[in-house]
């Protein structure tokens, strides 16, 4: 009996130890001491560009980063606040700073492009931003925190000629509670993911209709597309999520969990990685970004 009960008991520790393993393994190179990094970016020439809030809170710390799977950082751009979603688009950053966006130049070069006045209504915590047809950007606010959660967010929408009108918002649509995560994969439809809800949408850019395409993403985040599947981040609970997407049929799986605050993800430009800056919230000093390969 004895004998049996050694036997099972090394046959289960080969498998957890086979598990804790092929977990390990899923995971490519990793990038310490990154302080609250929030959002990647892949640009189609393969630069990948993350945005490093610092300390919240405190100005003048935040960054702009580029990063590489070989473990390399260099800093593109210092001297933002809390600097969190952004796009590159004709070598140019766009990035959320507090109550407005910010332009960065490769060389370093930070100024403001759009500021609280340029908004149709006061913001409270700009979020996001995602670029669609006829260059249209689009930014969440993911609104106030009022009990700990936040609500009464908006999305709002920017012209080339940088005019600003409001998308959708929660004061007329009881849907819209914290939008967060954004991505324009059809020309048609702004994907959203709320923070609050966890809740998956899309947005009619005519009609401004919204649709509930999927539910269950916890803090949902970011939002990337490759091929044609659709990856969340969920920062609360830890998860990524992945599932081919077509309209509003999408039935995702836990792609990997166990992350710590994952943020605004993005795809690498050949299809081979998820970017993923984790911001460990809890920790003052705590973050890192990870490369979680795709199968």
């Amino acid at each position: 009996m004895k004998k049996i009960n050694l036997i099972l008991g090394i046959k289960i520790f080969f498998s957890y130890l086979s598990c804790f393993l092929l977990n390990s393994s899923a995971i490519g190179t990793t990038l310490d001491q990154i302080i609250n990094p929030e959002s990647a970016f892949s640009t189609p020439e393969g630069r990948i560009f993350v945005s490093e809030i610092g300390v919240f809170g405190v100005k003048n710390d935040g960054r702009i980063l580029e990063v590489f799977k070989d473990g390399k950082v260099k800093v593109i751009a210092s001297g933002l606040n809390d600097p969190k979603g952004l796009i590159a688009v004709d070598n140019i950053i766009y990035v959320t700073d507090v109550d407005e966006i910010k332009k960065v130049t490769l060389s370093g070069k930070v100024s403001s492009w759009l500021g609280p006045k340029n908004f149709p209504k006061k913001t409270a915590f700009l979020n996001d931003i995602a670029i669609g047809q006829n260059n249209v950007i689009y930014i969440s606010d993911s609104g106030n925190k009022v009990d700990g959660m936040r609500k009464g967010g908006a999305v709002f929408q920017v012209s080339i000629n940088k005019e600003v009108t409001i998308l959708v918002e929660n004061r007329n649509n009881p849907e819209v509670v914290a939008p967060n995560g954004l991505l324009a994969v059809d020309q048609n439809y702004l994907l959203v993911a709320d923070f609050t809800t966890g809740i998956l949408s899309r947005v009619n850019l005519k009609s401004r209709k919204i649709e509930k395409v999927a539910d269950g993403f916890g803090g949902g985040d970011g939002l990337a597309y490759y091929g044609n599947k659709l990856y969340i981040s969920d920062w609360r609970g830890g998860k990524i999520w992945s599932g081919t997407i077509k309209g509003t049929r999408y039935e995702p799986k836990i792609l990997k969990s166990g992350f710590v605050n994952p943020a605004d993800i993005c795809i690498t430009s050949d299809g081979k990685d998820i970017v993923i800056p984790e911001m460990m919230f809890e920790k003052s000093d705590g973050g890192r970004v990870s490369f979680l390969p795709i199968d």
